[in-house]
């Protein structure tokens, strides 16, 4: 199997392996932006889809959070945070899917080091399709959450 084969492959399993938390994103969106907000998370997902490059995503997430209220919303649901939803995210995307790109790139499933520009700039795509598979999956929840609350706007 060629590399990138592989690479989508393990992103694959990452990506259903950080499901859960994408559900829990995606209901803690619901709640903040609601339906009127719908933009939001449309706007969201287009920038991470065509952004080149990870900064892109998380300016864009920095720059609603202080722009819209409803980003610095928390959550009171069935897992309560205490953290704003903007904040929430943009920390998940730069910690807990850094980790699960250091998983995959360990030596012993690609074995993709950091000491090569190649090898930085494979990690980087990486990077980059595991926060396109999170903010999918996010937002195909947030529209599911808010296609059933009819007295919200």
């Amino acid at each position: 199997m060629n590399k990138e084969m592989q690479i989508i492959r393990e992103v694959n399993i990452q990506a259903e392996n950080f499901y859960e938390d994408a559900v829990q994103f995606g209901n803690h969106a619901a709640y903040a932006l609601t339906k009127a907000h719908r933009s939001q998370m449309t706007g969201l997902e287009n920038i991470a889809d065509g952004a080149p490059k990870v900064s892109d995503i998380l300016d864009y997430i920095k720059r609603q959070t202080a722009r819209f209220p409803y980003w610095r919303q928390v959550f009171p649901g069935e897992k309560p945070s205490d953290e704003a939803f903007g904040e929430r995210l943009k920390n998940y995307l730069e910690k807990e899917l850094a980790r699960k790109r250091d998983a995959v790139c360990n030596v012993k499933v690609l074995n993709i080091g950091d000491r090569t520009d190649e090898d930085r700039t494979l990690r980087r795509h990486i990077y980059l399709l595991l926060i396109r598979q999170f903010i999918r999956q996010m937002v195909a929840e947030y529209e599911y959450r808010v296609s059933f609350e009819p007295g919200k706007k």
